[in-house]
């Protein structure tokens, strides 16, 4: 790309002026008297040629707009010219330099990134802990919101919170206790008791932000693609599996969040493309008949994806949760 780029600057006659600009810069002198008055007017300038240290300073610039892998210095072994030694660093200064080159090359990483991961995640999945570490890391930074197989590490490090609450069914323990020691608002606590009192609950995963392994589910706000990490997954006994179990999705979510409708979309979405999940829910705190209950807004049902597909508003998600949004009955 870069020598393509360079040679089209050349046969164009560009090249040498562009060039020009990157070795030269000019020193503008302005003297004033002792009352502050500027006495040149910003007239005198003189123009100096860049030395070689300039020049290499310039190159490593270069060298961290692309990410610091050294294409630079291998372009120079590819394209170097004993006669004109510093014309590969001048080629790559003006391809840095053209905003249009460096949103072609991201273009380009972006592609063969999901080329390589599309065609090779799958196999990961047979693979040692550690090369499932691996990958997940690298998808992780590869991608803001990567679509890395989710897999469970065979044991998690987690710093015990000295205000948490201990749990005997969460499915990470501490191997001493039998317990997971972790810390939740009272709306989440209450969600988790709800489950707990369900009579094909097993056990359940707090579902944590920004780790290489944690769920993570897409979403579009602004334009822009954002991680979501729903708070947890519950593991439920299913006869009807061929495993004899079924993980759910619970995001217990503030309806004054900005976010909810742009999650919701991408929770549907997810739903959608996921049918191995059991239950995919937005859960809110509502006050019903004087007691607080939690409602959950179900995203398994088609109906309700192709509803939340269509809002424009968070008002409409609003009232859909009134109209479809379901208070579960425990003692049914």
């Amino acid at each position: 790309m870069i020598h393509n780029y360079a040679e089209k600057l050349r046969s164009s006659g560009e090249y040498d002026k562009k060039a020009k600009d990157i070795l030269t810069y000019k020193l503008s002198i302005k003297i004033f008297d002792v009352f502050g008055q500027d006495l040149t007017n910003g007239q005198e300038k003189d123009s100096f040629y860049m030395s070689n240290s300039e020049l290499d300073r310039q190159l490593r610039i270069v060298d961290a707009k692309l990410a610091g892998f050294g294409f630079p210095q291998a372009y120079g072994q590819q394209y170097y010219d004993p006669e004109n030694p510093d014309t590969f660093k001048i080629d790559c200064i003006l391809f840095a330099l053209d905003e249009s080159c460096l949103a072609e090359v991201n273009k380009y990483a972006e592609k063969k990134f999901h080329e390589y991961n599309d065609n090779n995640r799958r196999y990961i999945v047979e693979k040692s802990e550690s090369v499932k570490k691996q990958y997940s890391d690298i998808i992780a930074d590869g991608d803001v919101v990567s679509k890395h197989n989710f897999s469970l590490p065979e044991s998690i490090l987690v710093p015990e919170d000295p205000n948490g609450k201990e749990y005997s069914n969460h499915l990470f323990a501490d191997e001493k206790t039998g317990k997971a020691k972790i810390r939740l608002n009272t709306w989440e606590d209450g969600v988790i008791e709800e489950e707990q009192q369900k009579p094909d609950f097993v056990c359940w995963l707090r579902n944590p932000p920004r780790l290489s392994w944690a769920l993570t589910i897409p979403y579009e706000i602004n334009n822009e693609t954002k991680p979501a990490y729903p708070d947890f997954l519950i593991i439920r006994k299913d006869s009807k599996s061929q495993a004899g179990y079924v993980v759910d999705i619970l995001e217990p979510h503030n309806p004054d969040f900005k976010d909810n409708l742009p999650k919701a979309k991408g929770f549907a979405r997810y739903a959608e493309a996921e049918p191995k999940i059991g239950r995919i829910q937005l859960i809110r705190k509502v006050r019903d008949g004087g007691v607080e209950k939690f409602k959950r807004l179900e995203f398994s049902k088609g109906e309700i994806r192709e509803k939340v597909l269509k809002m424009q508003t968070s008002d409409e998600l609003d009232h859909l949760f009134d109209t479809d949004g379901v208070i579960e009955d425990l003692f049914q």
